[in-house]
């Protein structure tokens, strides 16, 4: 039997929903660019090194004594999470952040039974549901191997007074003035901040340096200065 979670919430233990046909999970299309020049042959290629959304088709069946009042809580449960972890009972330790995007159309199968199809457009990549933060309490050099097949965009909270750097690799990240006890740099969003009193504090003036990824393969992380710690959460991905 197969089902999904999807807000928290289980299909079959929570709806009694099961998925009736294995979806197809498509990988995403990479965005690039092409550009016709007259008199040349072929085409000047433009790669954003970046990739598009993905569509996910799930064929679902629901049944009970009371499916209609049990539709009726379907309906409510898709349509309010918004974008939500994704997970799916044959992949229990990856997950999609997806949102559903169609209007479901339910069809009386039996008395007690009603087909429908959801629709859930996803981000392009499937990330770890296990996303534990790691813990660097030493400057002179920490390899963390990336457990994906895509380089990551982390979190990472940097215990720091003052002046101080660290480096991922080659890529090094400065810091000045911090009069904080840490600082968050979140490279997904390329925002650098801390929470003081529960409000962020915007702290991208006091780095330097690009927001750190996380390579495929090993990736040595150094630090110096006023750094003390680094707490990675990795968001490992895969395509």
């Amino acid at each position: 039997m197969l089902s999904f979670s999807f807000d928290n919430k289980d299909s079959y233990l929570d709806y009694g929903i099961i998925i009736t046909k294995r979806p197809t999970l498509p990988s995403p299309k990479r965005k690039v660019s092409y550009i016709q020049v007259p008199g040349r042959d072929s085409t000047l290629r433009y790669d954003e090194k970046t990739y598009e959304d993905i569509t996910i088709a799930v064929e679902c069946t629901v049944k009970g004594d009371d499916v209609l009042n049990k539709l009726d809580g379907v309906k409510v449960w898709l349509y309010s999470a918004g974008e939500s972890d994704l997970i799916f009972s044959f992949q229990q330790d990856k997950k999609y952040v997806a949102q559903v995007v169609n209007s479901i159309d339910f069809r009386q199968v039996f008395k007690i039974a009603s087909q429908f199809v959801i629709i859930f457009n996803c981000k392009p990549f499937k990330y770890a549901v296990d996303n534990s933060s790691i813990n660097i309490t030493t400057g002179i050099g920490t390899s963390i191997l990336n457990q994906g097949t895509m380089e990551s965009k982390p979190v990472i909270k940097v215990y720091c007074s003052g002046d101080g750097s660290f480096k991922i690799i080659n890529n090094e990240v400065l810091l000045f003035d911090i009069d904080v006890p840490f600082i968050i740099l979140d490279s997904e969003l390329e925002e650098a901040y801390s929470i003081i009193d529960r409000d962020m504090v915007n702290y991208n003036n006091n780095i330097s340096g690009e927001f750190p990824k996380l390579d495929i393969g090993n990736n040595t992380i150094t630090y110096t200065g006023g750094v003390t710690k680094l707490e990675i959460t990795p968001n490992w991905r895969w395509l």
